[in-house]
């Protein structure tokens, strides 16, 4: 079960193809001005990125773009870059392709920050073509319509105004210098076009006349904008719900492709924010979550999960650092199982949206199989009693006694577990609320031992020589279950007792694992002392 006919993107793919094109380019664009973060891979990405499968699906030549925005100069320094407060003047208002590197290493300041995405996109499975701005203006590909463009600068003038209600004058001209003198573009301001040259003067003081052509000069963001997709013959694109505001920069853009460069817009569908931890993500302001850092803690699938369940115009609310982080991987796993038919949804349409989520998510195509699959959750209990770099090999025992695995892993299975568990380990030691950390009590507080009730206590003893003759993990729940109802004592009571004697906590991972992971022996060591 995958194919979903209600899947957005599906019935977009209908009215795209209706405008005839030898290949259909889907793209989005992003600025290196600062980290490129979940949030920007949403729009920019993600949504071009499932018109593109489509199309490829139905049949069509299709090609994704990824359009890179070194042209763009810096307008802050993000937060967490180390430049000191006297230097800021170096980098602010040079374009990201001409900026130095904030780190060592990287050519530029474009260099550093695209290299941050480019190091990792192949991971996440995408097909795309990385664009820079600035080689197809060096290039000479938008010599024509920069050219054109000042041309016919009074119409673009009129266009914008009427559609932004903006009073831009008549004599603005829609190309940025980077200055000769200073290096910088954000400050400079062009003042007239002769048909081979403008003439632009700094607020650096310079004054200068040179041919816009060749990478000189870059037209103006809106104007660049609708450049773009005429070099690229863009078929489909999105952007941030921010842009497609009445009279906005979309209407602005859109009215210019058709009245001033008589061509029709590609289409475009805006998309929601994806907030983290209930407010925009913003790389200039440093509160991202970047593609690297998800690959520390979490799989690609699960990456490309995140956005195919949802709606494009639907707003997402990502935290790493709550019970949400863990339910999102519990929902990936159940849509796994719904595609090979192991689960039903609620009914027929959501199973099929399911499966389709799921079919997509998948790097690749999905095996013929169920992959071997440990529960995220699982795996975050696992690891904090066991370190998967030391003892993989208990690892998977433990697994085998709870079912989880009924033979020894193949070399490709342990490297996918071994992946599992150094990314489970790295979510509880980096982002786990306190609620899901749990370690051994090196001594028993007399907090957690006066907590413990007299009816339980006076059980401890028995039950320490119950788990020393138990063999697996299942054994150990069971004895402390039969343990509490031989003595008309409430399970709750022994099991409470138990995780506040090895934890601290009244509660915590199921009791005969934390037992067998932490070790018997040491346990029932602890058990006897709480006894006592």
């Amino acid at each position: 079960m995958a194919e979903d006919p209600d899947f957005w993107a599906e019935r977009l793919v209908k009215q795209i193809t209706s405008q005839k094109r030898r290949v259909y380019v889907c793209e989005g664009g992003w600025s290196p001005s600062g980290y490129f973060h979940i949030g920007n891979a949403r729009p920019e990405i993600m949504t071009p990125y499932s018109v593109y499968l489509k199309l490829k699906e139905a049949g069509f030549k299709a090609k994704q773009i990824l359009f890179v925005d070194d042209f763009d100069p810096i307008d802050k320094i993000p937060a967490g870059i180390p430049v000191k407060k006297q230097d800021e003047g170096k980098f602010i208002g040079v374009p990201c392709v001409f900026a130095p590197s904030p780190f060592k290493g990287y050519k530029s300041w474009s260099g550093y920050f695209t290299s941050q995405l480019t190091d990792v996109i192949e991971d996440f499975g995408f097909e795309l073509e990385i664009q820079s701005s600035f080689q197809n203006y060096k290039s000479g590909r938008m010599n024509d319509l920069i050219r054109f463009s000042l041309d016919n600068s009074s119409q673009i003038v009129e266009t914008w105004n009427r559609i932004s209600g903006s009073e831009k004058p008549l004599g603005f001209l829609p190309v940025v210098v980077t200055c000769e003198g200073c290096g910088k573009s954000l400050f400079s301001k062009t003042t007239s076009w002769d048909g081979k040259a403008v003439e632009y003067e700094c607020k650096c003081g310079f004054k200068g006349r040179v041919s816009p052509m060749d990478g000189r000069a870059k037209l103006h963001w809106r104007v660049h904008w609708v450049a773009n997709w005429i070099v690229n013959d863009v078929a489909f694109e999105s952007g941030g719900k921010d842009h497609f505001s009445s009279g906005g920069s979309v209407d602005v853009a859109r009215a210019l492709m058709q009245d001033v460069f008589k061509k029709k817009a590609p289409f475009q569908v805006p998309t929601e924010f994806l907030n983290l931890k209930g407010a925009k993500m913003s790389g200039s302001l440093g509160n991202v979550f970047g593609l690297k850092q998800w690959l520390e803690i979490a799989s690609p699938d699960l990456f490309r999960f995140l956005f195919f369940s949802y709606k494009p115009n639907s707003a997402i609310d990502f935290n790493v650092s709550d019970n949400s982080f863990i339910l999102l991987n519990e929902r990936f796993e159940r849509a796994e199982r719904i595609y090979y038919s192991e689960e039903m949804a609620e009914n027929e349409k959501l199973s099929r949206k399911q499966a389709n989520a799921y079919s997509l998510s998948v790097v690749g195509r999905p095996s013929k199989k169920r992959p071997l699959r440990i529960p995220y959750s699982f795996a975050v209990q696992l690891v904090q009693f066991l370190n998967p770099e030391k003892q993989f090999n208990e690892l998977t025992n433990l697994l085998r006694q709870t079912g989880h695995i009924k033979q020894a892993p193949s070399k490709a299975q342990s490297l996918e577990l071994a992946l599992l568990f150094k990314r489970a380990r790295k979510w509880v030691l980096d982002y786990a609320p306190e609620e899901f950390r749990v370690s051994f009590s090196e001594t028993l507080s007399p907090e957690a031992k006066a907590a413990i009730s007299s009816e339980a206590k006076s059980l401890l003893p028995g039950l320490s020589k119950a788990i020393a003759g138990a063999k697996t993990a299942d054994e150990i729940q069971q004895a402390i279950f039969n343990t509490a109802k031989q003595n008309n004592v409430q399970p709750k009571a022994l099991f409470n007792a138990v995780y506040l004697a090895l934890v601290g906590k009244e509660s915590g991972p199921r009791a005969g694992l934390l037992i067998i992971g932490l070790g018997k022996g040491k346990c029932v060591k602890r058990l006897v002392e709480a006894a006592a």
